[in-house]
């Protein structure tokens, strides 16, 4: 008996097995990102969820939320700081030059890290000193699960770090954070203003809040938000004092360092000093950040800060700014009760600045 022929695929035939499956992946690919995309949120909101816990296991303990930074330096020796005289550092005279600590740092016993907030070398208290286990690393080198949002698509994660101090300027890597704890909670400003730069020279971020400070309600205030861990287009880095080309571009860029002090702001991760008058619009897009205060309307006490913002591109951002992670505008905020809310950058000035504060008074929902 003859064989059958076999026919093979005419090339139209193939062509139209090419288009459906390209049809079919074109289908897929946009679900395996919703879904890469929910799962990256969702762990950013237990990441919130983790800091949120520490935070109140951290007031338990120390009788005090942690600061936003201190280099115990400046309460001796710098006439217009706020004197840090907190429970998570010495108030010392003798150690003040080597006594710093940050948010984060403070924190590390809380998040199960204590081998890590343990281990600078030479002196407890010297947060920027290289590592007993490594000394070709220092304690912001460590990249912590915790601290980084998984859709943080910053163009990079870790900088070089380098001062005098630590080891004749050898280089070190510093990771960041995607997360910016609240100034106005955390903070202090019983001298000065809170215009940014303030936050490390003068102490403003050096506060010791309690849980009774904060009166507006856990529940009604932002404790820490998602920000960017790098906002702008430029290949920064750390040295001597300074964040190296932290103003190369048309705005002001910005590093979110976790573990270091004796930084300008824009190596810091805090938000609650850009403010937005709510009377004009021409600051809508970057706020006015070099301003003491927020208060715009006379006999009107409220303060009026700027909201998360659009999302742009990055050499159009400014570090003063909080921008989306995730995709639909939605910026993750842990509440002080330890609660976790999605904010939109549609949301209204008022509500944005009822959050802010912790004792504001003010009578504004925060889905406005």
């Amino acid at each position: 008996m003859p064989r059958p022929t076999r026919h093979a695929f005419t090339l139209i035939e193939l062509l139209v097995v090419i288009a459906i499956i390209a049809i079919l992946i074109g289908l897929l690919v946009p679900a395996v990102q919703k879904v890469r995309e929910a799962a990256g949120r969702m762990q950013s909101s237990n990441n919130l969820h983790q800091i949120g816990l520490a935070l109140h296991n951290a007031h338990d303990t120390m009788g005090a939320f942690p600061p936003i930074a201190v280099n115990q330096w400046s309460s001796f020796y710098e006439p217009n700081a706020n004197v840090y005289r907190g429970p998570y550092l010495p108030y010392r005279q003798s150690t003040a030059g080597s006594d710093k600590t940050s948010f984060f740092y403070c924190l590390l016993p809380y998040l199960e890290q204590d081998n890590l907030f343990n281990s600078p070398a030479t002196y407890q208290y010297y947060l920027m000193d290289y590592r007993k286990d490594d000394p070709n690393q220092m304690v912001g080198s460590a990249r912590l699960k915790v601290l980084q949002a998984p859709n943080d698509d910053s163009p990079y994660k870790e900088v070089d770090w380098s001062w005098p101090y630590t080891r004749n300027e050898q280089v070190f890597k510093h990771s960041l954070t995607s997360y910016a704890p609240n100034v106005r909670v955390f903070g202090a400003a019983n001298k000065g203003t809170w215009t940014p730069w303030k936050v490390m020279w003068w102490h403003v971020g050096a506060g010791q809040a309690t849980i009774g400070n904060v009166t507006d309600g856990l529940s009604n205030t932002f404790f820490v938000v998602e920000k960017p861990m790098v906002t702008g287009s430029q290949q920064m880095a750390y040295h001597d004092w300074d964040v190296t080309n932290a103003w190369a571009g048309s705005q002001p860029n910005g590093i979110n360092m976790w573990a270091t002090t004796d930084t300008p702001e824009l190596g810091l991760p805090f938000f609650g000093c850009t403010c937005n008058d709510p009377r004009v619009t021409w600051d809508d897009e970057y706020g006015q950040w070099w301003l003491d205060t927020c208060q715009f309307i006379p006999g009107d006490p409220r303060e009026y800060f700027q909201p998360p913002r659009r999302r742009l591109v990055r050499s159009q951002q400014n570090f003063y700014n909080i921008y989306p992670i995730n995709s639909g505008n939605i910026v993750l905020v842990l509440m002080g009760d330890g609660s976790t809310r999605g904010i939109p950058t549609s949301i209204s000035i008022p509500a944005w600045s009822a959050g802010v504060t912790p004792s504001g008074g003010e009578a504004v929902a925060l889905d406005n």
